[in-house]
C-alpha cells in the first residue's frame, strides 16, 4: 500500500513539473512574439549564439569534404563583393560611404523558408534593424532583429499587402512607380500593384527599390518584369516580376553599412 501511495505522489510531482515547464515555454513564446521587432532578449541572444556556432560547424564540415571551409569562405566573400560591385556599377548605385559586412546563413528553417533566416553577424559588426541584405544577384531582405553576433533577416519574399514596399520599374528610360505587394510561392514571382502610369512596360524591364523609406534602399535590384495585366478597365496594372535572387540557394549575404566617420 505504501509503495502505491509513493508511486501516486511521484506521478503527481512529475505531472506538476511537466505542467510548469509547458507553462514557462508558452510564456516565453508569447513574450517573444509580443516583442518581435526589437533586439533579441539576453536568453535568446545566448541561445542564438550557441545555435549559430553549431550550425556553422556542421556547414563547415559538409563543405570541408570538398574544400577547406576557411578557403571556401574567403573565396565566397571575395566573389560576392566583386559581383555586387559589378551590379552596383551597372545600376549606378555606388556610395562612397558604404561598406559591406559579409555573413553566412546559419539558420534557414523549412517552416519559415520564405519568411526569414539567420546570419552570423550582429550589432558588434555594425548591423542594426531595417538594414537591407543583398547578394550578388540583388535584394535578399531586411534585418529584422539583432543580437551580439546573430541577426534575423526578414526575406523579401515575406512581402504582403500589410507590408508594401515602394519600387521603381525602369522601362525604356522611363521610371514607373509601383508597390511590391505579394510573392507567389507557386510560380516564384513578385507582384507589383498600384501602377497607374500609362507608359509601356516592356518585358525584362528592371525593378529596383525606390529609396522612399531610406537612402540605403535606393536602386537595390529586385528583378525583371515578366508580364503585365491591366485592371479596373485599364486604369491600373499589375506587374509580375521574376526575382534576381534565388531564395532556395542562400548561403552567404552582404549587409551594406555606413562607414564610421563618414
Amino acid at each position: 500500500m505504501r509503495k502505491r501511495i509513493n508511486g501516486v505522489k511521484n506521478s503527481a510531482k512529475r505531472n506538476i513539473i511537466i505542467i510548469v515547464v509547458i507553462f514557462i515555454f508558452l510564456f516565453y513564446v508569447c513574450l517573444s512574439f509580443s516583442v518581435s521587432q526589437r533586439k533579441y532578449l539576453f536568453i535568446e541572444s545566448a541561445f542564438k549564439s550557441v545555435s549559430s556556432s553549431i550550425n556553422s560547424f556542421f556547414i563547415d564540415k559538409v563543405y570541408s569534404a570538398k574544400w577547406d571551409s576557411k578557403n571556401l569562405v574567403n573565396y565566397k566573400i571575395k566573389h560576392l563583393k566583386e559581383e555586387n560591385n559589378k551590379l552596383k556599377d551597372a545600376l549606378n548605385l555606388k556610395k562612397e560611404n558604404e561598406d559591406y559586412v559579409c555573413a553566412k546563413v546559419v539558420n534557414h528553417m523549412a517552416n519559415t523558408w520564405f519568411n526569414k533566416l539567420e546570419i552570423n553577424a550582429g550589432y558588434d559588426d555594425g548591423i542594426y534593424k531595417d538594414l537591407p541584405v543583398v547578394n550578388s544577384s540583388g535584394l535578399v531582405g531586411f534585418i529584422g532583429k539583432t543580437s551580439k553576433n546573430v541577426s534575423e533577416v526578414k526575406l523579401l519574399t515575406s512581402v504582403s499587402d500589410d507590408n508594401l514596399i515602394s519600387v521603381i520599374i525602369e522601362a525604356d528610360g522611363n521610371k514607373v512607380a509601383g508597390m511590391l505587394s505579394d510573392y507567389s510561392f507557386k510560380n516564384g514571382l513578385f507582384k507589383i500593384t498600384n501602377v497607374t502610369s500609362k507608359d509601356d512596360i516592356p518585358k525584362n524591364s528592371s525593378v529596383v527599390l525606390s529609396g522612399y523609406n531610406s537612402a540605403l534602399y535606393e536602386g537595390l535590384y529586385v528583378g525583371k518584369v515578366v508580364k503585365a495585366k491591366s485592371d479596373n478597365y485599364g486604369l491600373s496594372r499589375t506587374i509580375w516580376v521574376k526575382p534576381g535572387v534565388n531564395f532556395d540557394d542562400l548561403m552567404y549575404v552582404l549587409v551594406p553599412v555606413i562607414k564610421e566617420g563618414k
